[in-house]
């Protein structure tokens, strides 16, 4: 099993000057995924804003793929430093990954791409900088990108924060926003399109690691409760391949529904036990309320009704409606009449 190591020239403390350090740090996370992974590199180092470092995250890859990668090291650009984390059988996890990237990097701003996600817009950090530049110490900078299934097809419909742009008051400009504006799109920024200040991302602990499915929720959560000064770019920049169901490589396909909704009751109990921001408290009511129903309704249709019975009491005591008091009734009754 090969050691952690980092491929890294370091600096003695005080020595970097502020204007050598890079403007943004881009973690890559990646794992046994060679092959798409240096699209996604690739698609970083031709942005046209060049003062960046790349930080590649290999989160354990297995031995044949990690010599793909070993040959990909030799020869790329001297921005990309290299870090190896120790083989596990599921990995250390997204969260924990990007941690690393985000403590190893130097730059003011860190930016995050999935290995298997590529930024389409070669200008994406140039607007990026000179908007940042242009309006002063920014706490987060989102934006867009499309998606599209296994097969090729685009996604249709309004994804993430694409929905908002109809309503700002300044369509299609990058403009400021509050938590409260974002807060009132039911998606979330992805973190392909998410851009926070490295300092900010430290000072609320980055990514919690004991969260793998829907873990950039949780940070988008606590960054908006702890942002100052958020920009919002509608424009699309990045493409986001949605990961194939059959093929396990993903998080999000390794976790059953039961898995993902209870994954999404920790991140939304947590924020709303923590979160100084009214409209963070009342987004996690809002989806606390609809994880429950969906709890309820899963193990209802497993005909489980003490159990479904349970969760739905809990969505009742997030939103009392007459017809989900009704439904509580119903599903008392059966797991009544099941002993």
């Amino acid at each position: 099993m090969p050691t952690t190591e980092t491929h890294n020239r370091t600096t003695p403390a005080g020595e970097e000057k502020l204007s050598q350090r890079p403007f943004f740090s881009v973690v890559l996370p990646t794992r046994n995924r060679p092959e798409l992974f240096e699209r996604a590199l690739e698609s970083v180092l031709k942005q046209s804003f060049q003062n960046f470092e790349v930080l590649v995250v290999n989160d354990g890859s297995d031995d044949g793929n990690l010599e793909r990668y070993k040959e990909l090291e030799t020869t790329s650009d001297p921005r990309v430093r290299w870090h190896y984390q120790p083989q596990r059988p599921n990995g250390h996890g997204p969260s924990y990954s990007i941690n690393t990237g985000a403590q190893l990097a130097r730059g003011l701003y860190l930016c995050i791409l999935d290995d298997d996600d590529s930024w389409d817009a070669v200008d994406h950090l140039q607007k990026a900088h000179a908007a940042i530049n242009a309006t002063g110490t920014v706490d987060a900078y989102y934006s867009n990108q499309t998606a599209y299934s296994a097969d090729g097809k685009p996604v249709k419909g309004a994804l993430w924060l694409n929905a908002l742009e109809k309503r700002l008051p300044r369509p299609g400009v990058t403009q400021p926003v509050d938590a409260e504006f974002l807060l009132s799109c039911p998606g979330f920024p992805h973190l392909n399109c998410s851009i926070i200040k490295r300092e900010l991302y430290l000072g609320i602990g980055g990514m919690d690691e004991g969260i793998r499915y829907e873990c950039e929720v949780d940070l988008y959560l606590r960054t908006l409760d702890a942002a100052t000064l958020i920009l919002y770019n509608p424009t699309i920049i990045a493409r986001h391949n949605v990961p194939d169901a059959a093929q396990k490589a993903n998080v999000s396909t390794q976790v059953n529904r039961v898995g993902k909704l209870l994954s999404q009751t920790t991140i939304y109990q947590k924020n709303l036990a923590t979160a100084n921001s009214t409209a963070v408290q009342d987004r996690c009511r809002d989806k606390l309320t609809l994880a429950y129903k969906n709890l309820a309704q899963e193990f209802a249709g497993e005909r489980n009704f003490h159990r479904a019975a349970t969760f739905a009491r809990m969505a009742l005591a997030f939103r009392y409606t007459i017809k989900w008091r009704l439904y509580c009734l119903q599903l008392e009754l059966l797991a009544a009449l099941r002993g």
